[in-house]
Parts: C-alpha cells; sequence; structure tokens
C-alpha cells in the first residue's frame, strides 16, 4: 500500500507521461520503509502490539505523507550514478514526533 499516490510524486516532480510511474511507486514504498526504520515502527498495522502511527491507513499524518514525498521526489531526482549530488535534508526532522524511542 502506497501511502502516498504515484500522482502527487509525479505533480511535485512536474512530471506529466506515465512512463516512470513504475520507478515512482519503487521510490514511494523506498521512501516509506526508509520512514517506518527512522521512527523505529510502522506507520500503519491494524495489529496494535506492532506500535504503529495510525490503524487507519486514511489517517497517516501529514508530517509523514510529505516526508515521504520529498524522500521519493530526491530518489527520483538523484537516480543517477553522478558525482555531484544534490540531496536535501530540510525535511529531515520531519519524523521526529513519530520516533519510539522505546524500541
Amino acid at each position: 500500500m502506497l501511502y502516498v499516490s504515484v500522482a502527487t510524486v509525479k505533480a511535485q516532480l512536474r512530471i506529466d507521461d506515465d512512463a516512470e510511474d513504475e520507478l515512482i511507486a519503487h521510490y514511494i514504498e523506498a521512501a516509506q520503509s526508509d520512514a517506518e526504520m527512522r521512527i523505529h515502527r510502522p506507520i500503519y498495522s491494524d495489529n496494535a502490539e506492532d506500535n504503529p502511527v495510525t490503524d487507519d491507513p486514511e489517517k497517516i499524518p501529514p508530517l509523514i505523507k510529505q516526508y515521504i514525498l520529498v524522500t521519493a521526489g530526491d530518489f527520483y531526482r538523484n537516480r543517477e550514478n553522478q558525482q555531484e549530488k544534490q540531496y536535501t535534508t530540510f525535511f529531515e526532522h520531519l519524523l521526529d514526533s513519530y520516533i519510539d524511542y522505546r524500541g
């Protein structure tokens, strides 16, 4: 399940065609995994024992969605193996309030 749509990422990146939808979906999945790794818990789960951020996929917090959006965009923009990569880090702390420090 993608927590941010491919269409939303394409709008952020100003991409009009559908040729790279599969690649963008892959970047969204990777960004979601990165977010879960950073907060030490799942973003969504219907099992309370997992200590998810939410048990409703429709109620994923906007800050987490923003993190996924900009991270997926960074993955897309920096997909080539170049000497100079321009990663942005302004969004690094969007997840801070969701980190589970117990785990």
